[in-house]
């Protein structure tokens, strides 16, 4: 449990934050001393470091409380933007790296990490928004982050390059464009090769005809990773270009088919209904 977490247990008014005085932590110890005896996962150093945000960085914890992506991640919730108040808090992002080090840079990762490793398509576009407000993040965490997604990547080139089935399942995640969305959030030179090598072995599969549906998918979704070098972005752009072009075509075919057949059993019936009139 995380002091966000811990916050909303205690059925807390987060308006009333700035406000607290002695007496307010006072009874707030004292609801958290009657959860801990109820609530396994409420420790002592999660109690101690809410009291401590509460009286000194009031602030700081004001904004994680009334941010939807911050909030929503760090409580798994998915509560509406009419859950939360505009407070209009002028935070620095220092303060907030600071007040991120000190009280949720381990569930900050751990629970990155671990809806990263579910691969689900809400869960990645999730931690896309949350990267979008990586500037309060300390430099430790960005860096942490970036090894993870990487990794993802890496595995997915690896199955590929050993595969020798048209199973597919451990990598689906390589169709969903937030999966690249989240990579460019870390572009560099290094991490444009990936890319690469990745393409290659796509149109490799693409090529061979093996599950067309689910690489041509792939195909589309690279041109969302937003590359250093524009000479990878153009062509993963044309890429997706001439895939979709394929796709309109294969659709005028099967409505050409259709048509076809209608008017074949539309002339039977009327042929059929002919022969008793």
């Amino acid at each position: 449990m995380n002091v966000i977490q811990l916050f909303s247990l205690l059925d807390l008014k987060k308006d009333q934050i700035l406000e607290f005085e002695s007496e307010d932590y006072i009874r707030i110890e004292k609801k958290i001393n009657f959860e801990k005896k109820i609530n396994s996962e409420i420790d002592s150093k999660v109690s101690e470091n809410l009291i401590t945000a509460l009286k000194e960085y009031k602030e700081e914890l004001l904004f994680i409380m009334s941010n939807r992506i911050f909030f929503n991640f760090f409580t798994n919730n998915n509560f509406s933007k009419d859950y939360f108040s505009n407070h209009d808090l002028a935070v620095s992002d220092e303060k907030m790296k600071h007040f991120i080090a000190l009280f949720l840079a381990d569930d900050l990762i751990s629970i990155f990490s671990l809806k990263l490793s579910k691969s689900w398509y809400h869960y990645l576009e999730e931690l896309d928004f949350l990267l979008d407000l990586k500037r309060y993040f300390p430099e430790e965490i960005i860096y942490k982050m970036g090894l993870l997604i990487f990794s993802k990547l890496d595995f997915a080139i690896y199955q590929l390059a050993v595969l020798k089935t048209n199973e597919f399942s451990n990598i689906l995640y390589i169709k969903y464009k937030t999966f690249y969305d989240l990579l460019s959030h870390f572009t560099t030179v290094e991490l444009d090769q990936k890319i690469s090598n990745l393409l290659s072995l796509v149109i490799e599969f693409y090529k061979k005809k093996a599950n067309v549906n689910f690489f041509t998918c792939v195909i589309q979704s690279m041109a969302f990773y937003n590359a250093f070098n524009e000479n990878i972005n153009d062509t993963l752009a044309k890429n997706r270009n001439v895939v979709s072009v394929f796709i309109e075509e294969d659709r005028e075919k099967r409505r050409d088919a259709i048509f076809v057949i209608i008017v074949i059993v539309f002339c039977f019936i009327a042929f059929v209904v002919g022969k008793y009139f």
